[in-house]
């Protein structure tokens, strides 16, 4: 840790977990040689383990709580870096009593970022791109952009038969978590071409019976370092 060489001390630290997989040491050092590497999210899983362990060991409240706070969750850090201060006693340590004014500081314009959104921000997010089941995403949407309407009869494929494809699965993951960005597929040159295509009449080999795309189209799409982005 003290060469900077957070890789190689990664790897003993790991070494002497296996030895002593609850040490809240070995898991606190471990912690800030991932938060020291970039990898905060190894360095708040190690350091949540070390605290469920020895809840009394402050170090690992420290390092948790500069772990969430390079992740974006203020208000994690704040309850970590509190938490440390209470175990310490005597109102904390300098350390622990600035690393928690810090996170407070970000957590109260984190509160007020989001008290000044435009109120057709608030509605705009909770409303585009959403079917009336309340996060998906409009599904009538998916299914033009894929070759149609409902199962059999030529139109769209069977439902359960996509979603068994991973390419397919992940795409519907993310527009299930981000469903405003199906506005932006939808709007991709790429998928407009598919679509203008079908419109056409194009409905040559490799096909489904209804007009379903080409799959190399597909994979082609899903290449696209716009889609690839969102």
């Amino acid at each position: 840790m003290q060469q900077k060489d957070y890789k190689t001390a990664i790897g003993k630290y790991t070494e002497a977990i296996s030895y002593s997989p609850t040490n809240p040491i070995y898991l606190s050092n471990r912690a800030a040689a991932y938060s020291a590497s970039g990898d905060h999210a190894a360095a708040a899983a190690d350091a949540e383990v070390a605290v469920a362990s020895d809840p009394k060991y402050t170090k690992a409240w420290s390092r948790l709580g500069l772990a969430r706070f390079a992740m974006g969750d203020a208000r994690g850090s704040v309850e970590a870096y509190q938490k440390g201060i209470d175990y310490e006693g005597n109102g904390g340590s300098d350390a622990m009593k600035k690393g928690l004014e810090t996170a407070k500081k970000e957590l109260s314009r984190m509160e007020d970022e989001e008290d000044n959104l435009p109120e057709e921000s608030v509605d705009d997010a909770a409303t585009t791109g959403r079917g009336a089941g309340g996060g998906m995403p409009d599904l009538a949407s998916l299914a033009g952009m894929f070759g149609g309407g409902g199962g059999g009869g030529g139109g769209m494929p069977d439902l359960s038969s996509i979603m068994s494809n991973p390419m397919f699965a992940g795409m519907a993951r993310n527009l299930m978590q981000n469903p405003d960005q199906l506005s932006g597929i939808m709007n991709n040159p790429m998928v407009q071409n598919m679509m203008n295509s079908r419109r056409d009449g194009g409905g040559g080999a490799g096909r489904g019976g209804g007009g379903m795309p080409d799959m190399s189209q597909i994979q082609q799409m899903m290449q696209d370092p716009n889609i690839a982005n969102l």
